[in-house]
This record gives C-alpha cells, sequence and structure tokens, in this order.
C-alpha cells in the first residue's frame, strides 16, 4: 500500500435524518453490523436541531459495507434514510466557520469608512417651506 492511498472507507454518510433524531438512536441501529467508532450528528446553531444528515464510522471497512447494504432506504422516524459511503474527512467547526466566511461575496478593507452605527435616532430637518420660518 503506498503512502498516498486512502485506507478503506469506514464511514457512512447519511442523508434524510429527522431533525428529532438523537445520536443514541442511530448508534442504536448501526451497531448490529459492527463495533461503531462514532456517530456525528450535526446540530443546527440557531435551533440545535439535527440538520438532516449524520455521519456514522465503523472499525472495520466491511461492517460499513454491510449497514449500507442493508439499511440503505430503510425508514427511520417515519423518513427513509439514504446512505452512502462519505467522501473526505470530518471537518473540525474551525473549517466549517472559515468556509463560511470565504463564501462572502464582500470584503471589508478595515481603512474603509462605512455608516455610523450609533444607537441615538436620526433626525432629520424638515424641507417643506413654512410660512413661519
Amino acid at each position: 500500500m503506498s503512502r498516498y492511498s486512502r485506507p478503506p472507507n469506514t464511514s457512512l454518510y447519511i442523508r434524510n435524518v429527522p431533525d428529532n433524531a438523537r445520536t443514541e438512536d442511530l448508534r442504536n441501529m448501526f451497531v448490529k453490523y459492527g463495533p461503531v467508532s462514532d456517530v456525528y450528528l450535526p446540530l443546527d446553531y440557531y435551533t440545535r436541531r439535527c440538520r438532516g444528515f449524520a455521519y456514522v464510522q465503523y472499525e472495520d471497512p466491511r461492517d460499513a459495507e454491510d449497514a449500507l447494504h442493508y439499511l440503505d432506504r430503510t425508514r427511520f422516524y417515519g423518513r427513509e434514510l439514504e446512505i452512502e459511503f462519505a467522501r473526505g474527512d470530518r471537518k473540525s467547526p474551525g473549517q466549517m466557520r472559515g468556509k463560511e466566511r470565504r463564501r462572502s461575496p464582500h470584503r471589508r478593507s478595515p481603512y474603509r469608512r462605512g455608516r455610523s452605527h450609533s444607537r441615538s435616532p436620526r433626525r432629520y430637518r424638515s424641507r417643506s417651506r413654512s410660512p413661519y420660518r
């Protein structure tokens, strides 16, 4: 095996996970096919609910293949799960935040002046002509 080739894939990507799912539920479902080393269920930052997908990491690639074969298109909390081998490695929260920042179409220069962000209400002068001026 060359040092640049990847080991056989032991991580599964699961789509269509219901938002009330818990990691324990997924672990119990997948552990039937072999020892599970990790279950990752990403949560939405604001709602703290499942984002609709999950990752399950097995210790042995054959166990991952068995789980994929037997669990793909099965029902879980009323939803049909779609399972495939995961592509790429799991990203850290710092990598995810960095990725979101790069998508921003506008870059602000530290020397660029913008609007004042004071909290006091703006007062505008009336431009109407008044006979009592």
